[in-house]
């Protein structure tokens, strides 16, 4: 495409698609601390200049990034602009497929088909429903508290710090209530020295299925990652045993920046200068800078 015309549709796609207008309405949640949404688009623009244009946006609508922007591959074929949080937003991510012909479009599918999904306080309460927790008795108590001394926990927060992690999980099997597995993981953290924003009550998929979890917005150190739980009523608590998304390290899901370059690599990405970054910019702040 010529530069002209990426300019252009970047900028009609900012400043009025139905996909980013809806995303915008959801982002108004009331409680957005246990909130999150999903975004999947096609582009052919790179990382780095997609990235620019929407902290630029969201500068301009007065809600700046409370964070750093994370990349990742979540999966071979797909890139993602993870853990985005405009201020006082709720967090989201933005995943693509390359697509050599146009600059930024809606994807056709996406996640069970929509392109645009959100998850929230309701939605978690309800999804909590489908299984029978039980809240911690004595017994889970000093379950709980084993676990957040135990090998699994250590080591997989080395791997949190290793410097090309770009996303974690702890990947766990419980029958005790999340409520409860957040209660003894924060004061698990504090007592290293590291400190959460908060955490965010929220599910993924793992082999194809929706699975519990709870993210952890990290302010020391700056990352996000993830307790994923699947419910087992024959144990308080206990690491996976087999894969889920990834195949190693076993009880774990370790995304690294060797799977972002991967992705980069495998397509001619076009990165933008600031001429036509601004550009873009200039043509949303009209309708969207604060009066």
């Amino acid at each position: 495409m010529k530069r002209e015309a990426m300019v252009q549709q970047l900028t009609d796609y900012f400043n009025a698609s139905d996909q980013w207008m809806r995303l915008l309405m959801m982002l108004q949640d009331p409680d957005p601390r246990n909130s999150h949404v999903h975004l999947y688009m096609e582009t052919s623009v790179h990382p780095t200049s997609l990235q620019k244009i929407v902290e630029g946006f969201f500068e301009i609508v007065g809600w700046p990034s409370d964070r750093k922007i994370d990349w990742l591959t979540p999966k071979k074929g797909m890139g993602s602009l993870h853990g985005i949080e405009p201020k006082g937003k709720p967090h989201f991510d933005i995943f693509w497929v390359y697509n050599k012909d146009v600059a930024i479009k809606p994807m056709e599918g996406g996640e069970g088909g929509n392109n645009l999904l959100g998850w929230n306080r309701w939605y978690i309460e309800t999804f909590y429903k489908n299984y029978p927790f039980r809240r911690a008795t004595t017994a889970d108590e000093k379950a709980l508290e084993q676990y957040f001394k135990s090998d699994h926990w250590e080591k997989g927060l080395e791997y949190v710090k290793r410097p090309n992690t770009r996303h974690f999980h702890f990947n766990i099997e419980t029958s005790i209530h999340p409520e409860d597995i957040r209660r003894h993981a924060v004061p698990a953290l504090t007592s290293r020295g590291w400190n959460v924003y908060y955490v965010c009550p929220n599910v993924f998929k793992a082999k194809g299925e929706y699975t519990g979890k709870l993210v952890f917005l990290g302010k020391k150190p700056e990352e996000v990652y993830d307790i994923g739980w699947k419910f087992n009523p024959k144990v308080s608590i206990k690491p996976a045993e087999e894969p889920w998304n990834f195949p190693k390290p076993i009880g774990y899901d370790w995304l690294t920046w060797e799977m972002v370059e991967e992705e980069l690599n495998a397509h001619p990405y076009i990165q933008l200068d600031g001429a036509d970054i601004q550009a873009v910019l200039a043509g949303c702040e009209p309708k969207h800078k604060p009066r």
